[in-house]
């Protein structure tokens, strides 16, 4: 007997991506399974891989996945050395709309897709003018949390 198929999350259709991605826990399965992974890397030569953006909520590579190492609900960046790219200043940071070289977006065959950055003037990035309001929203939310690495007052 065939299962039925059921809602997973993905991620709201982005202009700078070039893809069709659904809104968060609004894609059906088939959907998911025929975009392609949306790859986060960051660093020196973006070598650092931040978690997979438009992959299922329960998948342990999501940033989605509240649960898993990679995900922005998670405290486990604040304590690494993935804390650079979510820190309020620095070179690298998603979170400094300033930063010189902020994570990029690829999918699986290293195709680039823009910036994760908070920038709002960032021609490719994800909060630009042809970004992604959604997970701009979503980033900027986990921006907000403050700097990880300062001692609370």
């Amino acid at each position: 007997m065939a299962r039925p198929v059921r809602a997973v999350p993905v991620i709201l259709a982005m202009g700078i991506l070039g893809v069709g991605l659904a809104a968060p826990r609004s894609c059906l399965a088939q959907g998911a399974i025929t975009q392609p992974r949306m790859l986060i890397y960051a660093g020196p030569l973006h070598r650092d891989y931040l978690g997979c953006l438009n992959c299922d909520q329960f998948d342990v590579n999501s940033v989605w996945n509240g649960h898993a190492a990679f995900g922005w609900d998670n405290g486990y960046a604040d304590a690494s050395h993935f804390s650079v790219y979510r820190a309020p200043k620095g070179r690298y940071s998603a979170c400094d709309p300033f930063a010189a070289d902020p994570p990029i977006l690829v999918d699986t065959s290293g195709k680039s897709y823009g910036r994760l950055n908070v920038s709002k003037t960032a021609r490719d990035g994800i909060c630009g003018p042809k970004g992604a309001p959604s997970i701009c929203e979503t980033l900027t939310a986990m921006c907000a949390r403050g700097d990880p690495l300062k001692a609370p007052p």
